[in-house]
């Protein structure tokens, strides 16, 4: 009897677990860049007026941004909160130039970019992050790419750049904040890359 016992209760507890790894949940979180820790005054880069409009979003798989594989085999898939990729991402890249003195600002679609000097759009190659919990720890990895165009509407010119950054965090216990934090700080290398390689040329912007 108690071999017997012992038995069910060995049978249960793999079916259980098997269960757990069969399942999934969806997990929603923010794509953007991270708020300052001490907000500061910033003089203005320009008076040139930038606008941003949502980004195409050509990622493979436009579903999610990837997948928590959690100790005990589930799999959680993280998707963007709010929006689109391709929203989420314009939306940061404007707050960024918008702290770095940039007169920037965001709107929903093209057809809102009247008096604007420059607009903005671009493409999503590659936007994702994936975790990897065991004990005592969880391996973090963001990547992304981002294709940008600045169109100057003056003179019918434009410049087209592709930066791409890859971050990796370990934290003990894992939060999607953690998730957030490393997109933030990916997408930042990248929106830093574009604008260190441009500048204003009147009311146009250039490659350096």
């Amino acid at each position: 009897m108690k071999q017997m016992a012992w038995g069910a209760i060995l049978l249960g507890s793999l079916v259980w677990l098997g269960g757990c790894a069969g399942k999934s949940e969806e997990v929603p979180m923010n794509v953007g860049i991270a708020p300052a820790a001490t907000p500061a005054a910033v003089a203005p880069v320009s008076s040139v007026k930038v606008v941003v409009i949502p980004f195409q979003d050509d990622r493979s798989d436009r579903m999610k941004l990837g997948t928590r594989h959690t100790r005990m085999g589930a799999d959680q898939i993280l998707t963007v909160k709010s929006g689109t990729v391709g929203e989420a991402t314009a939306k940061a890249f404007a707050d960024y130039l918008t702290r770095k003195g940039w007169r920037a600002q965001y709107v929903s679609s093209a057809s809102q970019t009247g008096g604007a000097d420059v607009v903005i759009s671009g493409k999503v190659l590659e936007l994702s992050t994936d975790a990897h919990s065991m004990i005592g720890s969880t391996n973090i990895t963001a990547k992304s790419k981002v294709t940008v165009q600045a169109s100057n509407q003056g003179d019918g010119s434009s410049i087209t750049s592709t930066n791409s950054h890859t971050g990796n965090y370990n934290v003990f216990w894992y939060a999607p904040e953690d998730g957030e934090e490393i997109l933030s700080e990916v997408l930042e290398r990248n929106f830093e890359k574009f604008m260190s390689s441009t500048k204003f040329d009147g009311a146009a912007l250039r490659f350096r």
